[in-house]
């Protein structure tokens, strides 16, 4: 009976300390009240390390500047062969402070780390980019959600300097804005190449005529450019950089037609470059860019201006089919993954991460919803997924989907027989919410 009691105690103990300390859930898996193409794809999905060398890169310092190989880190997430019981990775990172200090946190993950790439089929190929300061696990909200779908997702850690007083900034903005792109290039060549390769379990997974980007602020500015969109010389952004740096950044736009020729699709969450005071794109060159593009901000971003930064982006395209998701009633904080509960306790922390109105696991439910129905538009062919995104009314909030008195909601989401509420969305949900459209302009 004693041993019994022991057994029986221990049990109660390690029960008493799971609950205490749940299982944290992945950021790709979206809650219920997802909107309906968020949900998880059917691919078990693995994860690597990989690393790309930039040779010959111009690198700014306190000191001036030199050339040197710049090693570009990046992970990726694929469909793999791996067993049901297969443990889970996850991400270890530090929360950022001002002042620069900061304490561990864990990102969560469904992905099982070093995993066989699954044999014998090719999937489109996503490229992440994240904002300034990030690193390559900063959205595994969107890279696992998307690998599992069917898609091969690598995110770059751009490495960017963190600054820890003003005087730095100047250098650590300066490389950004040489490296964003040039470093997208770099990773999309790599992954090309290894695709053309035998033997390369991930590289044969990628299909090399199917290639799509994503970037968030900084991010959005490095796909922008490395699609196509060409940076304005005359720019006075560009004109702050010193003579080497600039020309390698135009060197670098030039020397990458090929590769954007090979693009098919770009997603910009709350994109820099569009606000006049830093202003890096013509009118001409956004007339004349004909890749699909997703655009999506907060409509009170005060970090890129949504009104007049993005909005201006957005107005000025033209040869594209274009769409542009505004959440109402939000600032810059779009793109990355929840903050993690050790941000609980720190304010500047959780800024960092958190939206002051929207709940940030809704917002990323609703962006893996129309950034899955864009890229299987665009990268699979899939046509039935353009009536997620050729929402009506423009304005959520003014959708039609009537209840009967005392009707439960019931969580179903709309469909084609709903023509006047968001496709996808569950009644009463498609709220705060905004879409403008743009098809290509006739010649």
């Amino acid at each position: 009976m004693k041993a019994l009691w022991r057994i029986v105690l221990s049990g109660l103990l390690l029960a008493g300390t799971a609950q205490a300390q749940p299982l944290r859930q992945p950021y790709a898996v979206p809650p219920p009240d997802a909107p309906e193409l968020a949900a998880l794809g059917s691919y078990t999905i693995g994860t690597q390390a990989i690393t790309v060398d930039a040779p010959d890169s111009v690198v700014l310092s306190a000191t001036g500047l030199q050339r040197t190989v710049r090693t570009i880190k990046a992970r990726v997430w694929y469909p793999a062969e791996a067993a049901p019981g297969a443990a889970r990775a996850s991400f270890a990172h530090v929360l950022p402070k001002p002042d620069g200090s900061g304490g561990p946190f864990v990102i969560p993950s469904l992905a099982v780390d070093g995993a066989a790439p699954l044999k014998g089929k090719r999937f489109p190929l996503v490229v992440v980019s994240h904002g300034y300061n990030g690193w390559d696990t900063f959205m595994t909200w969107l890279t696992e959600n998307l690998a599992s779908k069917g898609y091969v997702v690598v995110a770059i850690d751009h490495a960017d300097q963190r600054v820890v007083n003003p005087a730095e900034f100047p250098v650590s903005f300066g490389n950004v804005l040489v490296h964003r792109a040039r470093d997208i290039r770099f990773v999309i060549d790599e992954l090309t190449r290894r695709a053309a390769k035998r033997g390369d379990a991930l590289g044969q997974e990628v299909d090399a005529d199917r290639i799509g980007l994503v970037g968030y602020s900084m991010g959005g500015f490095g796909v922008l450019g490395a699609a196509g969109l060409d940076y304005a010389p005359t720019s006075p952004v560009f004109a702050q950089l010193p003579a080497p740096a600039r020309d390698q950044l135009f060197a670098s736009q030039t020397a990458g037609k090929p590769i954007a020729a090979r693009i098919k699709a770009v997603a910009a969450l709350a994109p820099f470059g569009g606000s006049p005071p830093v202003r890096v794109w013509s009118e001409a060159s956004l007339a004349a860019f004909s890749k699909p593009v997703l655009m999506i901000d907060g409509d009170h971003d005060d970090i890129v201006d949504a009104p007049g930064g993005v909005t201006w982006i957005f107005d000025h395209m033209a040869a594209n089919e274009r769409h542009f998701l505004l959440f109402q009633n939000a600032r810059h904080n779009v793109g990355g993954n929840p903050p993690p509960p050790e941000a609980d306790s720190d304010f500047s922390t959780r800024e960092y991460f958190a939206e002051p109105v929207w709940r940030a696991e809704r917002i990323n439910a609703i962006n893996q919803h129309f950034i899955t129905a864009f890229l299987d538009l665009h990268l699979k062919g899939d046509d039935a997924k353009r009536a997620y995104l050729d929402v009506t009314p423009p304005n959520a909030g003014d959708g039609q989907w009537p209840l009967a008195p005392f009707q439960n909601v019931g969580g179903k989401p709309a469909s084609a027989e709903q023509t006047a509420f968001w496709r996808g969305f569950q009644r009463r949900w498609a709220l705060g919410l905004e879409m403008r459209t743009g098809k290509p302009t006739a010649r």
